[in-house]
């Protein structure tokens, strides 16, 4: 007569896979750790380098959270005013200017904000479908979080120098009762911006204008869906002295359209 085979029980083989599985988050949770960590100094050093561009040592911090998952940025209820020199040199606003690049990229809005050095100082440019819905000038939530944040981690940094905001659209004409031509809009939404950075991150009012273009100073020709979307945009202007005022189509060498309705 055959043996009769003992099967054993495997049921507390599922507790290894439950291990390993454990292992692996935990894993994942240090590594996920180590980025945020390498996050927050790079912030910190960048903060520090834009402040020594500009004579002054306060920094901002970095805490996670956001509905979109960026970087958000939280700032001292302090900050000093330092004096910067009107006749800065080219070295130190390339400084800055690689430094607010920095500070943008790791305050999680480096595809919605745009960094260059032009004649008239360093521009910063905000993509409008971000901050304002289609024929709008009302700011949306995350375009006032982009602006706040420039306002208070760059802006603030420099509280004797002229800042100009300027209001750019599209080709695409619009006549409404509150905006008759694309001159009203864009020069509503420069405006808007102007307020909120006077209102809610401390710029001087005697230091801060705004300009309307309407779509005057375009930055790729308005011949596709893509680029009429970059043309409607607002500027920031760090103008390097008063004498910069003005001098706004120095920036733009590919204007296609002088011809606002």
């Amino acid at each position: 007569m055959a043996k009769s085979k003992v099967i054993k029980d495997n049921a507390e083989r599922y507790l290894l896979t439950y291990a390993d599985l454990m292992n692996l988050l935990l894993i994942l949770f240090i590594i996920l750790f180590a980025y945020s960590q390498v996050d927050t100094q790079k912030f910190q050093q960048l903060s520090q380098s834009l402040g020594a561009a500009f004579g002054n040592g306060s920094t901002p911090s970095v805490v996670s959270g956001g509905a979109s998952g960026n970087s958000l940025i939280n700032f001292p209820a302090t900050m000093p005013s330092p004096v910067i020199p009107s006749n800065m040199e080219d070295a130190q606003y390339e400084a800055a200017e690689d430094a607010i690049s920095g500070l943008i990229e790791a305050g999680g809005m480096g595809g919605d904000v745009s960094v260059q050095m032009t004649e008239r100082g360093i521009l910063m440019s905000i993509d409008a479908t971000l901050a304002f819905k289609s024929g709008s000038a009302e700011l949306e939530r995350e375009g006032r979080d982009r602006v706040l944040a420039i306002g208070k981690t760059i802006l603030s940094k420099m509280p004797d120098k002229h800042i100009r905001i300027e209001g750019h659209t599209d080709n695409v004409p619009i006549n409404s009762a509150r905006f008759p031509s694309n001159w009203e809009l864009s020069g509503s939404r420069s405006t808007n911006v102007l307020r909120l950075l006077v209102d809610q991150a401390g710029l001087n009012s005697k230091l801060v204008s705004a300009v309307a273009y309407g779509d005057s100073m375009s930055l790729v020709p308005n011949n596709s869906d893509a680029n009429r979307a970059k043309n409607r945009r607002v500027d920031i202007v760090i103008l390097r002295d008063s004498s910069s005022i003005g001098e706004a189509s120095t920036d733009y060498t590919n204007n296609t359209n002088t011809n606002s309705k």
